[in-house]
């Protein structure tokens, strides 16, 4: 087996991990959001609304781009390989700042500092794939994310 397999095994092993991590997360989310909720007082305040609007945007721009990964992955094209990767981790951490934002966790700070970084990567990545529209789109929800999270840390 030469090297170059073996590094694209790898890699394609650890892409398919964090898909399946991500799946597992995201198959859990519709069964924690229908819980009753409506004895909870919550005075989101209008930054927080729009930095949980924006992760949210991420996340959906992020699967949408990972499904359009898939697709080329299926094809033999493996050049957005790099890009899938550091999709999976900014949708991970943008549902983590949603859900943290949400209910206004004493880590938001905390969490938005790392989602910047991450967003960071995720939009430089995904910037180099911008004639996918799936790739452009998740681009530029990942630099609106990085200024809200701006807001939130000033």
């Amino acid at each position: 087996m030469s090297d170059d397999f073996k590094s694209e095994t790898k890699s394609r092993r650890n892409l398919l991990k964090g898909l399946l991590a991500t799946s597992a997360v995201m198959a859990a989310a519709p069964v924690l959001s229908a819980q009753d909720h409506s004895h909870h007082h919550h005075n989101m305040t209008k930054i927080n609304k729009a930095l949980v609007n924006i992760a949210n945007e991420c996340t959906q721009h992020g699967d949408e781009c990972i499904d359009h990964c898939i697709e080329l992955f299926k094809s033999g094209d493996t050049t957005v390989a790099r890009c899938a990767e550091t999709v999976n981790e900014m949708i991970v951490m943008c549902h983590a700042l949603a859900k943290m934002g949400t209910y206004q966790s004493d880590q938001l700070v905390a969490v938005a500092k790392i989602c910047i970084d991450v967003c960071q990567v995720c939009a430089e990545e995904c910037g180099k794939h911008s004639k996918h529209p799936q790739c452009k789109a998740c681009e530029e929800s990942c630099l609106k994310c990085i200024e809200e999270c701006k807001k939130i840390i000033s």
